[in-house]
């Protein structure tokens, strides 16, 4: 995939699709910026308390159309799960930073025990159209041998997670 990143256009009704950077057969981090027609406050929010509105969980989940609805604690050592009709939860990864506005830190590691957890970096800034929000996923040498198998489906993944889904989620409240 090329680097770059993907801007919103006030003549266009949905931002741009992200793009993601980095070599798709390595280890390095996974980087998705998108700009929002929204302040980085108001998308920090989005992100946050929004997650069990936005994350596309019958697609992008353990349980899949299962799947009821995924969560996000934004508190340091809150937890990021999902909830199976059954009430089984999953847990995801583990709230690690909080700036309110600013910028989302936690461990990530579904579906797999936390000793090969990765970590994930949101930042929220301000840019001319309202917010750039930059996710980077990093930390892929914990997942040993199957680092470079699993970081090719997510440099797949984050584009429609936060490119598509999130972003059509702040576009909607904005």
């Amino acid at each position: 995939m090329r680097g770059g990143l993907a801007r919103h256009t006030p003549a266009s009704p949905q931002p741009a699709p992200p793009v993601c950077s980095g070599r798709m057969d390595g280890t390095d981090p996974i980087v998705v910026s998108i700009e929002l027609a929204a302040e980085p406050g108001r998308a920090f929010a989005a992100f946050t308390a929004g997650l069990a509105e936005w994350w596309p969980a019958a697609t992008h989940s353990l349980s899949r159309q299962d799947a009821s609805r995924c969560r996000l604690d934004a508190k340091p050592g809150g937890a990021v799960e999902e909830f199976a009709p059954d009430g089984t939860r999953h847990h995801w990864g583990t709230v690690e930073v909080v700036e309110p506005g600013r910028r989302l830190r936690f461990s990530w590691h579904p579906g797999r025990d936390a000793g090969s957890a990765q970590w994930i970096d949101v930042r929220f800034e301000a840019a001319a159209t309202g917010s750039r929000v930059t996710l980077t996923h990093g930390g892929w040498e914990a997942l040993g041998e199957i680092a470079p198998i699993l970081r090719r489906e997510y440099a797949t993944g984050w584009p429609v997670v936060l490119g598509e889904s999130y972003a059509r989620f702040v576009t909607r409240k904005a």
